[in-house]
Parts: structure tokens; C-alpha cells; sequence
């Protein structure tokens, strides 16, 4: 188990957080409700040394098939070879967040709740910069990458992308939303913010 070398902040739910003024405000990690997907909800260990948050994509590994085993598949953020699914904060009571980062994280050797792909979840993600005009009105379905370097959906395919599954569907976008901006490894929230409600 990892240890923690910093000072977690106290979290709280706010109050009369469930209103109708989030209608198109996402927030990054945090799926829209869905008794359907919801079942398929599942639960792995961070692998590696990296911190991980909701909303992006990640590597799904199988289990060590040792005795007793009973932590889950592993969990690595997502390369330009292999992406599984989406981590989100759905049910993820174990999240840290710190005075010198803003965004609640999931360190290496926590849990961490994901879905696969093929859960018809519906998570909302960063869009990169200029990519909102090209998602209005236009088909749902589509060519779509995410890039592993800038976590967030794009539009072309780099050195840094992997294209996404051809049945995750782009529901919505929304340029008033409150994503996650990584900074050389710090993390804050970015509000207001171009982001896409997709099923994965």
C-alpha cells in the first residue's frame, strides 16, 4: 500500500449539490446517472507511480493470479497502444485531495472505480482546444482519439493519441464545464471549459 507524504484536506459533499442548474455544466469524472451502466461499474488497483482522477482514460490489466487476490484488475493511465476504459469518482470514496491540488486524486496502490468500453456509461471529457465547433451539430457517431499526453478527445491522430473504439458516441458537447487541467503534474480545475458527454 502506498503511503501519503502530504496532508489530505478535508472533503465534504455541499450542500443541495443534485440541482437542475448542472444541466449541461459536467464535471470531469463524475458520470451521468444511469441505473443500466451503473451495474457495470467496476473497481481496480493503480499500478506504476502515478496519480490518476476521474474522467480519463486508462489501461485495464488482468490480476496477479496470486492466492486470495481479491484487489482487482490493474490500473495504468492509458497509452497510445492500449485503452480499456474511463476511471470516474462514481462510488471513489478513497480520493485525496490536497491544499497544493485542487482536483480529488487517486494515488498509485489506491482503488480506483473505472468502466469499460461497451458499459454505455456516459462520461464527460475534456475536448481539446479548438474542437468544440467541429463536434456541433453534426453525427454522433464519429473518428475519435484521445491523447495520452493532454488527457483530453481530439479530433486528429498524433504521436500521442489512440484512437477511441468506433462505438463510443459523442452525446453532447458544452463549452461551461469544470474539467480537470494538469500542469507539470499539479492539478486544478479549469471552469468554464470545453467538454464532451460521451458513451463509452
Amino acid at each position: 500500500m502506498s503511503t501519503v507524504s502530504f496532508n489530505p484536506a478535508l472533503m465534504t459533499q455541499p450542500q443541495n449539490s443534485f440541482i437542475l442548474q448542472t444541466n449541461n455544466r459536467w464535471i470531469q469524472g463524475l458520470t451521468k446517472d444511469d441505473w443500466a451502466s451503473r451495474a457495470w461499474l467496476r473497481s481496480g488497483i493503480i499500478g506504476g507511480t502515478v496519480s490518476l482522477w476521474g474522467g480519463i482514460a486508462v489501461a485495464v490489466n488482468t490480476p496477479s493470479a496470486t492466492p486470495n487476490n481479491r484487489q482487482g484488475d490493474e490500473i495504468v493511465p492509458a497509452t497510445t497502444t492500449q485503452m480499456n476504459g474511463f476511471t470516474v469518482y462514481d462510488q471513489g470514496i478513497n480520493a485525496i485531495q490536497t491544499p497544493g491540488s485542487q482536483v480529488p486524486t487517486f494515488p498509485a496502490g489506491f482503488n480506483v472505480p473505472y468502466y469499460l468500453f461497451g458499459s454505455n456509461a456516459r462520461v464527460p471529457v475534456p475536448l481539446a482546444s479548438g474542437v468544440l465547433a467541429s463536434l456541433e451539430n453534426v453525427d454522433i457517431s464519429g473518428t475519435f482519439y484521445w491523447d495520452t499526453a493532454n488527457y483530453n478527445l481530439t479530433l486528429t491522430s498524433s504521436s500521442t493519441t489512440i484512437e477511441l473504439p468506433s462505438s463510443v458516441r459523442v452525446l453532447q458537447v458544452s463549452e461551461n464545464c469544470r474539467m480537470v487541467l494538469n500542469t507539470s503534474g499539479v492539478l486544478s480545475w479549469s471552469d468554464p471549459s470545453d467538454a464532451a458527454l460521451i458513451v463509452i
